[in-house]
């Protein structure tokens, strides 16, 4: 090799270990309208195969990838609510979909958040859905109110999921808790759980229509439990006010389910307060545009309970930054009570 060829090769080694890192950085990142956009790497907190959580948890990651393709967001598989709000709190990059009684209650450190303290770190992004409390029990069954399920295994969710928290709440408003066996499983486990005998009642608090409740109807006939009779009754609304009275709504399972009174909880989504302002607006953006909504409503039928005048049922703490700009913009009215705080 000549000597000029030499310091030819050795002139282009020198570019290429000096720039590379420039090349690298710059693949890495998202150019849009000329800007260079750095990725952002998240996770959202889902549940259990077969809940609406994994589903909404699923629909918002496919809107952001195919609009917003710098934002890389993983889905986590978890327990459900309790588990998702603590691990949004302690996670930076972490959004989750719990219900509204985790989110107030894990930000204010009370009830099952007590020792551990406040989850002061959870900002409100959205509400999602309203999950209504589904009691399946065979047709025939001799559960005929809640109160009948004394002595009986009763199928209630995964431990640390909303849905075991709220049949702890009613029974001890109804004043039974430790009269029944809890079993802790949720989703298509627990609708086994209800098929196999193994339970005599399945407690699921999830949107309307769910595909575990779906596949056992179609191969068992079952009924539901008037959960807002006794709700009224024990006072539950009074003492855990992120719940509604409501209905099953008519041709919820077409036609094999008939609509029963029950209780209501509205489902949200939260983020750790160090995700970026500019994140959670672009994601918020995203998901509420027309195609976003569309989308949502092909993955869970519950979305359509996405709206501006459903909004503020799930301001119960204070909202993230991002979503304040994206709500106010929207025409919405704040309540003092999710005002920003950072």
């Amino acid at each position: 090799m000549s000597t000029k060829t030499y310091s030819i090769l050795c002139i282009l080694t020198i570019i290429i270990l000096i720039f590379s890192p420039i090349f690298l950085s710059y693949s890495d990142n998202h150019a849009k309208d000329g800007k260079v956009e750095k990725k952002v790497w998240l996770n959202i907190q889902g549940g259990v195969i077969g809940g609406s959580f994994s589903q909404f948890a699923s629909g918002i990651n496919q809107i952001v990838k195919q609009h917003q393709p710098n934002i890389r967001i993983s889905v986590v598989a978890s327990a459900g609510s309790i588990e998702n709000t603590r691990r949004v709190n302690k996670d930076k990059d972490a959004l989750g979909v719990v219900f509204a009684s985790e989110s107030s209650l894990g930000y204010h450190g009370q009830e099952i958040f007590e020792k551990q303290g406040p989850k002061t770190n959870i900002r409100m992004v959205s509400l999602l859905y309203f999950a209504y409390g589904q009691f399946s029990t065979l047709e025939n069954s001799k559960i005929n109110k809640l109160e009948d399920i004394v002595g009986s295994k009763i199928a209630c969710g995964a431990p640390g999921s909303g849905t075991a928290q709220t049949m702890e709440r009613l029974a001890k408003s109804v004043g039974i808790w430790k009269q029944f066996k809890p079993i802790y499983r949720g989703g298509t486990a627990g609708a086994q759980e209800l098929q196999d005998g193994q339970a005599k009642g399945f407690l699921w608090l999830v949107s309307v229509p769910n595909s575990a409740i779906i596949e056992l109807t179609a191969v068992k006939s079952i009924r539901m439990i008037d959960l807002d009779t006794p709700a009224k009754k024990y006072g539950f609304y009074d003492k855990y006010p992120f719940y509604f009275s409501g209905s099953l709504p008519e041709g919820a399972y077409e036609g094999k389910v008939k609509p029963v009174k029950t209780i209501v909880m509205p489902t949200v989504l939260i983020a750790n307060k160090a995700i970026s302002d500019e994140t959670i607006y672009n994601i918020l953006t995203h998901v509420y545009s027309p195609e976003g909504k569309k989308l949502m409503i092909q993955t869970n039928q519950a979305a359509s309970d996405m709206t501006v005048e459903n909004a503020p049922k799930a301001f119960l703490i204070p909202l993230h930054k991002g979503a304040y700009r994206f709500w106010k913009e929207q025409g919405v009215e704040i309540p003092e009570e999710a005002m920003p705080i950072d």
